[in-house]
């Protein structure tokens, strides 16, 4: 259980997270909201305009009084694009004085190009497979995004790998893939967390240490970012994120109205709710 205990040791907050709450259009084995899923699953705000989210505007006051200048909009148990009223959302942030960036699995990206990039920080997308078979293993779709056109035509772009069971052995043709877009600032390259279910994935968490310790002996150091291990790895920077182990920082707003000053999204949110 070494590998989970969380550092709380961590930097002052620099960004905050909006995190959706509704249906997804995915079904992601290892995503966290899994992790208290009799909660979130209560909730669906995902036609229901920001205005009338509980507790929103007194998030937005928390940001501002903390000199929070960075908001990151994304889905704990959804996607970021699903959101009916996402383009005014974005226009509202930026009215406020934020920048603004999305993390999303992209399934929706082109339909929705012009307002990813309306986006003032990085679009994050979810890549965790090229391969239709592993990837309805990992997701239960078979289809994949087009990233050939929505990569090059998205402006600030990072991709994150949730590396597990299924795609560790597709993994660096993975990256080979991405090294190809030369937009990309960098790929992240996440353990998958959780609170709740360490026995249900602590193979993917083993299989991750083992891929990190073959990166460590093949390709070069090249610093770190919040603590998280960086490579150059086919032109690329690369990082291995371990958001137990990072030391970032941020708050969290859930469309419920729930807030906390916890990175940590699963103990935050259960310290914060309230029915």
């Amino acid at each position: 259980m070494s590998l989970m205990v969380k550092n709380r040791n961590r930097e002052k907050p620099d960004f905050a997270n909006i995190n959706l709450l509704g249906k997804c259009n995915v079904d992601c084995y290892f995503c966290l909201g899994k992790d208290i899923a009799d909660l979130l699953n209560k909730h669906n705000q995902l036609k229901i305009h920001f205005s009338k989210w509980k507790n929103f505007h007194k998030f937005i006051d928390i940001c501002k009084k903390d000199n929070i200048k960075k908001l990151y909009i994304t889905g704990q148990n959804t996607d970021s694009l699903l959101y009916k009223y996402l383009d005014e959302l974005i226009d509202f942030l930026h009215s406020e004085g934020f920048t603004v960036g999305i993390r999303t699995n992209g399934y929706l990206a082109l339909q929705k190009l012009d307002t990813i990039n309306k986006c003032t920080n990085s679009v994050g997308y979810s890549i965790h497979s090229l391969n239709p078979e592993t990837n309805y293993k990992i997701m239960k779709r078979r289809d994949i995004p087009d990233w050939e056109r929505i990569i090059p035509n998205t402006k600030n772009v990072r991709i994150a790998i949730v590396l597990n069971r299924y795609n560790a052995n597709e993994f660096f043709d993975l990256l080979k893939f991405i090294s190809k877009f030369k937009n990309v600032r960098y790929v992240q390259v996440r353990r998958i967390s959780t609170d709740t279910r360490y026995k249900e994935l602590k193979e993917d968490i083993e299989i991750y240490e083992k891929v990190f310790e073959y990166v460590c002996k093949n390709f070069p150091f090249i610093g770190r970012f919040y603590l998280a291990e960086q490579f150059e790895i086919f032109g690329m920077q690369v990082n291995f994120w371990r958001t137990v182990q990072t030391s970032i920082n941020s708050y969290n707003y859930f469309t419920d109205g729930t807030i906390s000053k916890e990175y940590f999204i699963v103990e935050g949110y259960l310290k914060n709710y309230k029915n």
